[in-house]
């Protein structure tokens, strides 16, 4: 007998049986000499030739396993329940648990599942575990939408004519850094050093439809003093007409900066409607920073902050992330 592996897969024990199969159907090899060749006992040998000529081949079967308490129309009327949402259905919020769908298949299928079992069910109708975005409850989503429908065509239509449109935002950095998901051995949690500080820097920044990326960095908040002299930094640097979306914080409605934009002919702000970040891609180039940049990144000092966030601007230009953020936004929003 040739050497033999001590195990098999399931697609050679299948391929060794339906080739002990053509020996058996020739006739001309006795039952040890097979057993011998393929290395299994007489006895299975015997009991293959028993099925052979019962069944007429070796190939497996599968077994069919018991059937479905749900049928394939109930399956596509429960992805209907289930995309309707989780509050539709009289739930406090709009969070889906195993435990709130076994109720909801009892509810409208009279089919009682174990809660785990439902996370299969659940799979093969597409859905699976996921964080979900945060929105603010005091969002108004029909301005939303009408400013979709109204502003952005205006915004577009400017945009075609020749104006620079600019998206401007402030954001925060802490020297309490930000931790990311790593990679290390299983069931040991690896360790981050982290700074308890709660010092920081806050950066006024704008990304264009040129692709242009515009920021200013400084300790402490940004006031609207801030925010004309980055007025001023922008029309520098661009000809023609400018119209910076932003959002509504109290520093972009001040009075200094009402007076500033209005002896300024080409200078004009749009206001993006409460409540919707979405909207303003300069905050995808903030969470890049925070997640590529800064992530499990430990600052011993402001300036090794200040450092840090000086290499993550010329990165930023680096990738062109401006420019795809930009197209992305405008496609988007059409």
């Amino acid at each position: 007998m040739e050497w033999q592996p001590n195990q098999y897969s399931r697609a050679q024990l299948e391929a060794r049986r339906l080739a002990a199969a053509e020996w058996l159907q020739q006739g001309t090899h006795t039952h040890r000499e097979i057993a011998e060749y393929f290395g299994v006992s007489v006895v299975t040998v015997t009991t293959w030739n028993a099925r052979l000529k019962k069944k007429g081949t070796l190939q497996a079967t599968v077994a069919p396993g018991p059937s479905a308490r749900l049928t394939s129309v109930q399956h596509e009327h429960l992805r209907t329940l289930l995309r309707e949402g989780a509050k539709h259905h009289g739930f406090r919020d709009e969070t889906w648990t195993t435990r709130r769908v076994v109720e909801l298949i009892g509810r409208h299928f009279d089919v009682w599942y174990h809660h785990d079992h439902v996370r299969k069910v659940l799979r093969q109708l597409g859905f699976t575990p996921q964080m979900p975005d945060g929105r603010a409850a005091e969002r108004n989503e029909l301005r939303i939408a009408s400013w979709k429908e109204q502003v952005v065509p205006e915004l577009e239509k400017k945009v075609a004519e020749g104006a620079t449109l600019v998206y401007l935002d402030e954001v925060g950095f802490a020297m309490k850094g930000v931790r990311k998901r790593t990679w290390s051995t299983r069931g040991v949690t690896p360790l981050v050093t982290l700074p308890a500080n709660w010092e920081k820097l806050s950066t006024i920044g704008a990304i264009t439809t040129e692709g242009q990326f515009f920021q200013n960095t400084k300790k402490g908040s940004i006031r609207s003093g801030d925010v004309i002299r980055f007025f001023q930094h922008l029309l520098r640097h661009m000809e023609g007409e400018v119209v910076v979306v932003l959002d509504n914080a109290g520093i972009h409605r001040a009075k200094a900066v009402q007076a500033f934009v209005a002896v300024h002919e080409r200078l004009s702000l749009e206001y993006l409607p409460p409540y919707a970040p979405e909207l303003n891609p300069i905050e995808l180039v903030w969470a890049y920073i925070k997640r590529n940049v800064l992530g499990n990144f430990c600052a011993r000092s402001i300036e090794d902050l200040k450092e840090k966030l000086a290499g993550a601007w010329q990165r930023v230009r680096y990738v062109d992330l401006p420019r795809k953020l930009i197209q992305t936004n405008l496609c988007r929003n059409q």
